[in-house]
């Protein structure tokens, strides 16, 4: 926190009042679930017995087989409901548990104390194998429990141990991370690494961005083979469209066949990117293919928010079209996730500005009002997940926070609407009130003193904190507060050592090192959004990835004068690069001229 102090946003929870089990027959529903709550930790306590946690997902094949089979045994069934506290966590509507209690992918099946250390875990346990395993925690708990206690004791120590930040980065921290993505790069086939073979559109991200930094060939080369071999191959939906979670083969041809809001929002924007770098028939079907799976079957016209997921059904996408409309298509989650839609909101900015398609931004913009009006708490925060009809449930996560932040930022610079910046900066400020640790970087959840098991234990992850370093330096050139830089160059040198143990999760980091250390540009412009349209798109274009753009109505004249721009006429621009600004601008045409020459004065 910018005080030292923990300002406190976490409110009482709304518990999960049902659960998700397979979408097949299975007796999973007769264990006895409970919620992650302090009425299961209080239980387990009282009934002296150990926490059986399942983390599992509405998407998630294995999660579906295992309540088929194993939650399905009738002597697993009354195992645990005899001898265990069986709680149930969704893993997108709980991030946070997942991210300290996943066991290395879903289902989750991870074994606590009362106090919520863990004592084991594993992924998928068929049943016999599960038998053993209820067998050998009962014993285990029974027998050490008081060497359990120190644990649980050392668990509380730990998450008071500060971090020290005294540490710097410079360039060669961002050639490291680039390297090891050269490194581990398929040649043949694109992607990162063996298999299973996933995206990573946040590193695919870091590398166009590097080749419009420094020039290089390569980056764009690595990225487009990529896109295409997964757009041509198994990993994309050929007859309705959208991409597939991950390969499970090196060629892409082979995938995982859920489909997730979170993969399209990054995939999306990656290859809006690409087409403004190299525009051709091939990118531009696959942007309208895949934002039009989007648009059709994940967005929810009524409340403008996006389904989490699509359901995983091999036979279903092995069927070509008129057959698939024989058939009911795999289940959508409808429930809306905050940081997800934001997402998607951010990545159909970046379509409608590569396509040249006003529909994508009226969606984006209908997107973010929605969250404005639906998803804000007491303090200004956002809450995590909504379902259709329901309330909006769990706030405090920072992955939603640093979304929107970064949406409205995309939003504004895209459409002029000055709506979208005017909320950014209050919520920059709620988002670092509320998360900023005392020595640098945000918490991934706000703290409380009344957190349960592992959650007392803090964690400032680097995905997320990358993220919001670098759309904190845009809001600090943007507003010309310092401010949000201070508070991003905190959040860099926080991981200036241990972004070499993050691998390619560092890219997000990696960007924002890249942006502190360059030059920063800025394009402010006098005008209504349709008449700086002209003026906005051609800074956009501009030879430099570090350009942000703010659209300043007339008729703000205390944003005016705090930034000494005049109104003589409108639409009006002034391109500042670092501290040296140039004359009025009032042609498009005109902007990489002026430019050049500020950038040649520098």
């Amino acid at each position: 926190m910018r005080t030292g102090e923990s300002a406190r946003c976490w409110r009482m929870i709304p518990a999960m009042s049902d659960f998700h089990f397979s979408p097949r027959p299975n007796r999973a529903h007769e264990i006895a679930w409970q919620s992650w709550s302090p009425e299961a930790f209080a239980r387990a306590t009282r009934e002296e017995k150990p926490i059986l946690l399942s983390i599992s997902a509405i998407w998630c094949h294995w999660c579906h087989v295992m309540d088929e089979s194993t939650y399905s045994d009738p002597r697993v069934i009354a195992t645990i409901n005899e001898r265990f506290i069986p709680v149930r966590v969704d893993n997108d509507r709980r991030p946070d548990i997942n991210a300290r209690y996943n066991m290395g992918g879903w289902p989750t099946t991870a074994f606590l104390t009362d106090d919520g250390t863990t004592l084991t875990g594993a992924t998928y346990l068929p049943p016999e194998q599960m038998l053993r395993a209820l067998e050998q925690i009962v014993a285990f708990y029974a027998e050490r429990r008081g060497e359990i206690a120190n644990d649980a004791t050392a668990l509380k120590v730990a998450a008071r141990t500060p971090t020290s930040t005294d540490r710097s980065f410079d360039a060669s921290a961002v050639a490291r991370v680039v390297e090891g993505l050269l490194a581990a790069f398929d040649p043949e086939y694109g992607g990162f690494g063996d298999t299973p073979k996933f995206p990573q559109s946040d590193a695919l991200e870091l590398l166009l961005l590097e080749r419009r930094a420094s020039g290089d060939p390569r980056y764009q080369e690595m990225v487009a083979l990529t896109l295409s071999k997964m757009a041509d191959g198994g990993t994309y939906d050929h007859v309705e469209g959208g991409f597939f979670r991950y390969s499970t083969t090196r060629d892409w041809s082979v995938p995982h066949f859920e489909k997730m809001s979170e993969d399209h929002a990054g995939l999306l924007r990656v290859l809006a990117q690409l087409y403004l770098l190299s525009p051709n028939p091939q990118l531009r079907a696959t942007l309208l293919s895949a934002g039009g799976y989007v648009r059709g079957v994940l967005l929810d016209p009524a409340t403008h928010l996006f389904a989490g997921s699509q359901d995983a059904d091999e036979a279903y996408y092995a069927l070509p079209l008129e057959e698939r409309r024989k058939r009911d298509a795999p289940y959508v989650d409808r429930t809306s996730y905050t940081n997800w839609t934001a997402g998607l909101a951010g990545a159909f900015a970046a379509v409608s500005f590569a396509l040249g398609d006003p529909g994508f931004a009226t969606q984006a913009c209908a997107a973010l009002d929605a969250l404005h009006t639906r998803m804000r708490d007491s303090n200004g925060l956002l809450y995590h997940y909504v379902e259709p009809d329901g309330e909006p449930s769990v706030n405090g996560l920072l992955t939603d926070q640093v979304a929107y932040l970064r949406a409205l930022l995309d939003t504004h610079e895209v459409t002029g609407e000055g709506r979208f910046f005017e909320r950014a900066v209050p919520h920059a400020d709620a988002l670092l009130a509320h998360f900023e640790a005392p020595d640098g970087g945000c918490y991934d959840r706000c703290t409380d003193d009344a957190a349960l098991g592992s959650l007392r234990v803090v964690d400032r992850p680097i995905v997320e904190n990358g993220a919001l370093a670098d759309t904190l330096l845009r809001l600090s050139v943007l507003t010309d507060d310092d401010t949000y830089r201070h508070a991003a160059e905190r959040a860099l040198r926080l991981y200036a050592d241990t972004y070499k143990r993050a691998g390619s999760f560092a890219a997000t980091w990696a960007r924002a090192v890249r942006r502190s250390i360059a030059r920063s540009c800025c394009l402010r412009i006098v005008g209504t959004p349709s008449s700086s349209r002209a003026l906005a798109d051609a800074a956009l274009r501009l030879p430099s990835p570090f350009v942000a753009v703010r659209t300043i109505d007339p008729s703000e004249e205390e944003a005016l004068q705090r930034l000494g721009l005049e109104t003589t006429a409108v639409p009006t621009a002034y391109l500042c690069v670092g501290t040296t600004c140039s004359e009025p601008l009032r042609q498009a045409a005109d902007l990489p001229s002026a430019y050049a020459r500020i950038a040649e004065e520098r």
